[in-house]
């Protein structure tokens, strides 16, 4: 339920994680369509892309809505905000000099509003120190995984 004392906090915890299933459609779905598939039905209902992002989807959404009440959940949000697209987008885009799937929903979208969290978070002090230290780890873990999976797949098709 949502807490009428930090309705912003609750509000921006749900704008970001609707921001990160907008990013995830546009590196998947946009990635998918540069690899030139032939028919728009396919590239549309591309069951093994929407099967494969589905748990990304329900962690998302699941994180929003336990963020309503503990902060440091939702904390973890923005930062795989930040850090995934410092890490996948930024640094493996200046890595292969190649503007990566998902790199400008990443910094139009992404970055900006998970950087507006943390700057709301700090001005109602709605996350403590170790809160936030404690979902910075966990969303940096997070990214840390999610490169290590593209690089995997730029092994395989480069």
């Amino acid at each position: 339920m949502i807490n009428s004392q930090h309705f912003l906090f609750d509000i921006s915890i749900s704008v970001l994680a609707i921001a990160i299933i907008v990013h995830t459609v546009d590196e998947a779905w946009f990635g998918a369509e540069q690899k030139a598939l032939s028919d728009w039905r396919t590239f549309i209902f591309n069951r093994a892309l929407f099967l494969d992002n589905l748990p990304i989807f329900i962690s998302v959404i699941g994180a929003a809505l336990a963020g309503w009440q503990w902060g440091i959940v939702g904390g973890i949000l923005p930062a795989i905000g930040v850090t995934h697209t410092l890490l996948d987008h930024l640094g493996l885009s200046w890595k292969t000099q190649k503007l990566r799937p998902g790199s400008w929903t990443g910094l139009l979208l992404l970055l900006p509003l998970s950087l507006g969290f943390y700057a709301l978070s700090y001005t109602d002090r709605i996350l403590t120190f170790h809160e936030l230290l404690i979902s910075s780890a966990i969303g940096l873990a997070i990214s840390i995984w999610l490169l290590w999976m593209t690089k995997q797949e730029l092994v395989k098709h480069p």
